[in-house]
């Protein structure tokens, strides 16, 4: 095997003979003749199970092994390794770390700068050394008996323009104490480092090294890591491997040693394994044993990885010196739509330089396969953000709290300096300004003042000269209210249809009779026996709102629907016979009706898909005669509008046209005849004719119609045969009859079909 071995080896360094001006290996790819390319006595080293470098001989002697750099070339650089000697260091036991050299054989070359670990006695202290024309001088010497036993540490040596300094730490989250520094003499040149080795046979396995780095000084403060990518929920499994991994991405300029990073989420913290991350890349974190079907290069396996939760949570990423580099607090709702929702999908960072990345900065992943880890994301955004910021919500909280809300993160310094009036002028308050990773319930602006807000009163703030993190900036108006809990009475049951058409759905209108803005957060619907919370948060003075588990049904059933005053709703079951409806709110009442199918109208035949609406609002609710039928002429409901059928002063009734004359011929000019008409009483059987002056019929308009109590009939001029009606003179018959014999109604208006000159 080994002289295979160092074929290969040989064939890859007649390809490769460029020189490395940055070295770093964390031996995560288990490879020595790939990536980094080690030469030397490679087959007497192995890259074992903790993914580190590891003295693997087999019998007493030396070994190498050496690596080709550029440090020569900076006046300023450093190295960084990790180094466990397993044994007590000797004369026959200790290990040499090559910083530079002239030669790729270490004991050949004649200028060289090195550090030794191991000297025989209980002061053993690491040395280190300058070779010049093959002639060894100590430079420097550490704390004795530091390394006089077996010892692992990290270390770190800095040469900065003639000067050294030689830092060592137990562990990434330990404190670095300085066992070296001084002035280098003369600083030797050559293009190699390396590890050599001399050991007794019984010591030919106990020489580790790791998370070596050799290169520019790398600037710990410039680190920038963030998270890019979250697989909470990889079931129902894409073609991605059936596992939760996070995705981090190095946005800083320097590379970056992942060993000793603590990552937590809401249930605990875990600790980061060695890993060198290049400025620019990314790296997936998986739990161990979990890493199979992603790329080996750069995935890595984190012992007591966070389980990480479905509906989201907060992730945090810590650096060893405890600045926190990134953290978020994900939910399931940041996923665009149901679907993705579901699972399987991985939410994705879009704007890597984001300064303010919160909700708006993340997506659903759009691959394929359920996610991107380990690469560039599929809704990577790579342009700035060039929109203003808007208030996309204003809460009164309580009597002198308002919150604001907005669409993105908000610089929460211009928060602090941007004007702030209202109209009508609230007083004195106080504001809070928070950064967009601390929002109370979403607000990043808390106004508090000193005089309460007054209730059911709209308050228009300006905000003015507030800024994104983008810079961009907006001036904004904006209207607020404080709402009240609505009283009995304040909230009526106005409109119910409790036996719907086969195909559709009951529905309940309630109507707020009061001059309130009422709150209906702490309000429920109810049959007596089943509750469900009202879904709508408000409600307007003297508005109608129509709540139905499908508000699409009434849209396209009930021609009259009001869709701005629909609510797609929870109801409890509404029999067709009888039943209860019940308004409540902080549980009190606030109106209730007992419903009978027998108040419905005589004249109809089938109750199906018939509302009952409420005559007079003002009027008691548990009141049969306040209750009739629909009218026909809105298709027998009319959800989220005035009722079909109202009680009114006008007990007579009035009949009346707009104009006395009509041209029917589209210019528009009196295009159409419009009828307007008052009844004495609600739910009547209409029938309106209209005659020629002769007496003969021209066109029957309504014929035998359950009608409300007002509204318009229009005719275009055409006749019961299809043409047009000639110029003249023409009647109008209106006949309204209702089930009471004594309430009868009977008009005839005379008009003009003509021509226009």
């Amino acid at each position: 095997m080994r002289p295979i071995v160092i074929f290969i080896f040989l064939a890859i360094c007649c390809i490769i003979k460029t020189l490395n001006a940055q070295v770093f290996d964390d031996f995560h790819d288990q490879n020595l003749i790939e990536g980094l390319v080690w030469g030397g006595d490679i087959d007497s080293f192995s890259t074992n199970s903790n993914r580190q470098l590891q003295l693997d001989a087999n019998g007493a002697g030396t070994a190498s092994i050496f690596v080709e750099h550029e440090l020569n070339l900076n006046t300023t650089w450093e190295c960084q390794f990790w180094m466990r000697m397993n044994f007590n260091p000797s004369s026959l036991n200790f290990s040499r770390f090559y910083l530079i050299a002239n030669q790729s054989d270490f004991t050949t070359a004649n200028q060289a700068l090195y550090l030794e670990f191991g000297e025989v006695g209980s002061q053993d202290a690491p040395r280190l050394y300058c070779r010049h024309n093959g002639i060894d001088s100590l430079v420097g010497l550490g704390p004795a008996g530091s390394i006089a036993a077996a010892f692992q540490f990290f270390f770190k040596f800095i040469y900065d323009n003639g000067t050294f300094i030689l830092e060592s730490k137990s562990s990434p989250n330990t404190a670095s104490a300085t066992w070296l520094s001084g002035i280098l003499p003369w600083l030797p040149s050559g293009p190699y480092a390396g590890l050599s080795c001399s050991y007794t046979q019984a010591n030919s396995k106990g020489v580790y090294l790791d998370d070596l780095y050799m290169g520019p000084v790398v600037q710990i403060d410039n680190t920038q890591l963030i998270f890019t990518e979250i697989m909470s929920d990889p079931e129902p499994q894409q073609a991605l491997p059936p596992v939760e991994y996070i995705e981090v991405y190095n946005a800083g300029s320097n590379i970056a040693q992942l060993n000793g990073y603590l990552l937590s989420d809401a249930n605990g913290t875990c600790t980061l394994p060695s890993f060198w991350l290049t400025a620019g890349t990314y790296a997936t974190l998986v739990a161990n044993n979990q890493s199979a079907g992603f790329n080996p290069l750069n995935t890595i396996e984190v012992s007591s990885f966070p389980s990480l939760n479905n509906t989201g949570e907060q992730l945090q990423l810590e650096h060893t010196n405890g600045i926190i580099l990134d953290q978020i607090t994900y939910d399931v709702n940041w996923h665009q739509d149901s679907i993705h929702r579901l699972g399987g999908f991985s939410l994705e960072r879009c704007s890597l330089v984001d300064p303010c990345s919160a909700s708006d900065n993340w997506r659903s992943s759009q691959a394929q396969q359920g996610g991107t880890p380990g690469q560039a994301n599929s809704v990577l955004q790579t342009t700035p953000d060039t929109l203003v910021p808007i208030i996309s919500a204003a809460e009164v909280r309580d009597s002198i709290t308002i919150a604001l809300i907005f669409s993105e993160p908000i610089d929460s310094f211009s928060l602090t300096q941007c004007s702030i009036t209202s109209i009508p002028n609230l007083g004195s308050y106080d504001r809070l300004a928070l950064h967009h990773t601390q929002l109370q319930d979403n607000a990043q602006l808390i106004l508090t003042f000193d005089n309460q807000i007054p209730k059911s009163e709209p308050i228009v703030l300006s905000l003015n000269a507030f800024n994104d993190c983008w810079s961009n900036q907006n001036n904004q108006n904006f209207t607020v209210l404080r709402l009240e809990e609505p009283q009995p009475g304040d909230l009526i049951i106005n409109e119910i249809l409790f036996d719907p058409p086969s195909n559709g759905s009951d529905f309940v209108e309630v109507y707020n009779k009061s001059n309130k803005y009422l709150n209906l957060s702490h309000c429920n619907i109810s049959n007596g026996q089943s509750t469900f919370p009202i879904q709508k948060n408000h409600l307007p003075p003297k508005t109608y709102l129509a709540f139905c588990t499908d508000t699409n049904f009434l849209n396209a059933y009930y021609p009259f629907t009001s869709p701005e005053n629909t609510c797609m709703q929870q109801l409890p079951l509404f029999y067709n016979d009888s039943g209860t409806c019940i308004l409540s709110c902080n549980l009190a009442v606030l109106d209730k009706l007992q419903y009978n199918d027998s108040w419905h109208s005589r004249l109809l035949i089938d109750h199906e898909g018939v509302s009952l609406e409420r005559l007079d609002p003002f009027s008691i609710t548990q009141d049969n005669n306040n209750w009739f039928s629909a009218a026909q002429i809105v298709g027998y409901a009319s959800p989220g509008r005035l009722n079909s059928q109202q009680s009114g002063t006008k007990q007579n009734g009035m009949l009346y046209l707009t104009q006395p004359e009509f041209s029917p011929d589209q210019d528009g000019y009196h295009d159409f005849l419009e009828i307007q008409y008052d009844l004495p009483a609600p739910n009547m059987l209409v029938q309106a004719y209209i005659y020629s002056l002769g007496g003969n019929l021209v066109k029957k308009l309504i014929d035998n119609e359950l009608f409300g109590t007002s509204g318009f009939i229009i005719w275009d001029g055409s006749t019961e045969y299809g043409t047009i009606a000639s110029n003249g003179i023409y009647i109008l018959e209106f006949k309204a009859f209702s089930t009471d014999p004594s309430v009868f109604f009977n008009r005839r208006l005379s008009f003009a079909r003509c021509i226009k000159h």
